[in-house]
């Protein structure tokens, strides 16, 4: 039997993802219905969303609609807010939790962050500690977890060289901070505007910062290097402009890490890598949901959320929010974001 707050309601405030396109695939709406308890699955709760963080994927999911989701739902998958209700096999969760994560990449059913209300699986949330905002709790999914993918596979230590293209992204300024944390020998990043420039010297204390629309980024990596390379280049850009330039940063033997579909066997990239004696590391969030890593996915996740809640607290990690926004104000957002124009690092609704 679930276990449910009282007065849930039935209908609910959402950008409603109603076609497959590039162009307007979202709607505005205030009558989306809400997941019931007793429509809720064995392993699921509802959660009455507080924060919601915005991602690129958001509106390329819109675009392909590569989980095979059915519509109309709603896209978005990271949320902070509080359990309203639970389904019959949720052990670790209880109606009343407060709590933050990821939503599953198909959003059928009910899923999906940007609504009032949303269905979450267990396996991908876990409680928010009280110290922690949601806002701040809200920015530790996609774009974190990613930047956490990418280095959980491969060493990083006190000898290890890391360059991170587009450190101000999302994934970018997690992933210089993890870098850090994580006890990197030189961490180099990039970015084009000068508040990236200002933001990654002074809040994050990065030295070696490329403005790679002025400067050569190969030829600037080398020399930072000493003509070695770099251990490690993550490129969170999604540009394959941009992987021109990374690739040839990174030394035989080292590795470059791509998101998402980048870098399969037969790409371009993995082929340009191979030349190089290097390995391609793939951080692709959706094998947790849809591939054979879907056992491992409450481990992996759940540890990587805990973690960044500790860093958090510890002071070690800063989600760098540059702007709150309403729930209304998300499909200009996304377009926004879809034209590189929302800026540093995250952008957080608050409901």
């Amino acid at each position: 039997m679930a276990s449910a707050q009282q007065n849930i309601p039935t209908t609910q405030s959402a950008l409603q993802w109603v076609r497959v396109s590039g162009e307007n695939p979202f709607e505005w709406t205030t009558s989306t219905p809400v997941i019931q308890p007793s429509q809720l699955g064995d392993h699921q709760v509802l959660v009455r969303n507080h924060a919601i963080s915005l991602n690129p994927v958001d509106y390329k999911m819109a675009e392909f609609n590569f989980a095979n989701t059915k519509l109309p739902a709603t896209t978005g998958y990271d949320i902070s807010g509080q359990v309203v209700a639970i389904g019959k096999e949720v052990k670790d969760l209880k109606v009343g939790d407060e709590v933050f994560g990821l939503l599953n990449l198909d959003s059928s059913n009910g899923g999906g962050a940007l609504q009032q209300y949303s269905v979450a699986e267990a396996d991908g949330i876990i409680k928010k500690p009280s110290n922690i905002s949601h806002e701040d709790a809200a920015t530790l999914g996609v774009a974190f977890l990613s930047a956490m993918d990418g280095f959980r596979q491969v060493n990083v230590d006190s000898s290890t060289t890391v360059f991170i293209p587009g450190g101000s992204g999302g994934v970018g300024h997690f992933s210089v901070q993890i870098a850090k944390i994580r006890g990197a020998k030189r961490v180099i990043t990039s970015a084009s505007k000068d508040e990236g420039i200002k933001i990654l010297k002074d809040q994050y204390h990065i030295q070696d910062v490329i403005n790679h629309a002025k400067e050569n980024v190969v030829d600037r990596v080398l020399e930072l290097t000493q003509n070695q390379g770099v251990d490690v280049a993550y490129d969170s850009t999604y540009l394959e402009s941009s992987f021109e330039k990374s690739i040839p940063t990174v030394k035989a033997g080292g590795a470059w890490i791509v998101l998402g579909h980048y870098g399969q066997p037969d790409s371009q990239e993995a082929k340009s890598v191979a030349q190089r004696k290097a390995n391609v590391i793939r951080a692709d969030l959706s094998r947790y949901w849809f591939g054979p890593e879907r056992a491992q996915m409450k481990t992996l996740v759940q540890d990587a959320l805990a973690q960044g809640a500790e860093w958090i607290i510890q002071g070690k990690l800063k989600p760098y929010i540059n702007q709150i926004v309403k729930l209304e104000e998300a499909q200009n957002v996304l377009e926004k974001m879809k034209q590189g124009k929302t800026g540093f690092g995250k952008v957080v609704i608050k409901l």
